[in-house]
């Protein structure tokens, strides 16, 4: 009797804790926060730009490790599982998944050169949970593939007569989307690790990375002529890239489709205008929120000690 009084009380105890002391939990912007900082870091750990020479792998495979990371805390928290452990075992899965494998080694070193250790026996175990938390989807398409698609068939469509009603110039040349080109991987580059690959599809970001760099190509023009007359414009090609949908794709999908999926593709180049307009983190509050991270779990590992002992006392 007197020990199941005294669990009784022990059980009331850890409900006064919990009530009386203000646990340091984040907050879902704060989590956030940490997502898009470590998203974006992969591609110091992997990825054509990787610190290590050993790591330097096509952009696909960095893509696909922050793609990986979001996808696995869209149902996870960092309070639970460490966002710095999660994106190197992202990176060690995305070089299997895109079939580019890299020594678990090499990793390990990787993180020493961005001053982030971490151990190879924690990427290792990180990657088992990483594999069950995304219920092993392993499918990751990116946009690149759809922009040179895209570049491709305006390339030749352009040059039509229906084409040429869709563009500012009587003749469009390879050399003349080259920058339209470029400009729009940059964009895609940009969006990979954001939480964009999540909401829309690959080809949806493919088309709209295109609108937005035709966008900031009549801009730079613009900036870069010190004028904004209609004459210098004209300079500076301009796709409408409306009535290319319509005009292209016009013969198998009817009207209403076809303004729908361009309505979905005005609302995503907004999103993304959002986005960038929006870019970067604050240096000062990462460690904020690190230091708070940190308290979080060493709160946790309190209570488990707290409740260990008094289980021990009420059991004596």
């Amino acid at each position: 009797g007197n020990k199941s009084n005294a669990n009784v009380v022990d059980g009331n105890d850890i409900e006064v804790i919990e009530e009386t002391e203000e646990l340091p939990f984040l907050t879902c912007e704060e989590e956030t926060e940490l997502v898009n900082f470590y998203a974006t870091n992969l591609f110091s750990l992997i990825g054509p730009n990787a610190t290590s020479p050993h790591l330097r792998r096509d952009i696909k495979v960095a893509s696909t490790a922050a793609l990986l990371l979001r996808r696995f805390y869209l149902s996870n928290s960092v309070m639970i599982y460490d966002p710095k452990v999660f994106m190197v075992a992202c990176a060690f899965l995305a070089t299997k998944v895109e079939d580019a494998t890299v020594n678990v080694k090499y990793l390990e070193e990787g993180t020493k050169l961005l001053q982030a250790h971490v151990t190879v026996p924690e990427i290792i175990k990180a990657e088992i949970h990483l594999a069950a938390g995304i219920d092993y989807d392993l499918l990751c398409l990116h946009p690149y593939k759809p922009v040179e698609a895209y570049t491709e068939d305006l390339r030749t469509f352009l040059k039509s007569k229906e084409g040429k009603l869709c563009v500012n110039r009587e003749w469009v040349g390879s050399a003349d989307l080259r920058p339209l080109y470029e400009e729009a991987k940059r964009i895609v580059e940009e969006l990979v690790v954001t939480d964009i690959p999540l909401i829309a599809t690959a080809g949806s970001i493919g088309l709209a990375a295109l609108i937005l760099s035709n966008e900031r190509l009549i801009q730079k023009h613009k900036e870069q002529s010190g004028t904004k007359t209609d004459s210098e414009e004209e300079d500076a090609i301009k796709i409408d890239f409306k009535g290319y949908m319509e005009l292209r794709f016009g013969a198998t999908s009817n009207e209403t489709d076809i303004n729908q999926i361009w309505n979905s593709i005005e609302q995503l180049c907004q999103s993304v205008k959002n986005l960038t307009d929006d870019n970067g983190s604050d240096i000062a509050k990462l460690k904020g929120i690190h230091k708070k991270l940190k308290k979080c779990r060493n709160a946790g590992e309190t209570k488990k000690k707290k409740k260990k002992r008094k289980r021990n006392d009420a059991d004596s």
